[in-house]
């Protein structure tokens, strides 16, 4: 007999059925690209900054994890790149930049909250 009630067995199988379509479609995604993109998609707006500080990792990690779900492309980088994310410049200040999701990562996030 199962120790969780049928509520809390269902948010289970709706994670259960959202890791299982993130590795299916992004399997080369790390489990730090995927925590980034997650974050992303919930708070819509945020700064590379911001990223780190609420990951606790440092900026050029986050970097890297930003260049991979983007659409930028790294010559030494061996997979496509994702563009689940895209960047933009802060209108009043071009020395910071925006992370936000792109259309196709606005999609994937929408296929991902179905299971709930």
């Amino acid at each position: 007999m199962s120790d969780f009630n049928k509520k809390e067995q269902q948010i289970l199988s709706g994670l259960s059925a959202s890791l299982e379509a993130f590795f299916l479609t992004y399997s080369e995604m790390s489990a730090l690209q995927m925590r980034c993109f997650v974050m992303v998609a919930r708070r819509g707006k945020v700064t590379g900054k911001e990223m780190a500080v609420a990951l606790d990792v440092s900026g050029s990690n986050i970097s890297r994890c930003v260049a991979a779900l983007s659409d930028i492309t790294v010559a030494r980088r061996k997979v496509a790149p994702l563009d689940l994310v895209k960047l933009t410049n802060d209108p009043l200040d071009r020395r910071v930049r925006y992370v936000e999701l792109s259309d196709k990562g606005k999609a994937f996030a929408k296929a991902l909250t179905s299971n709930f």
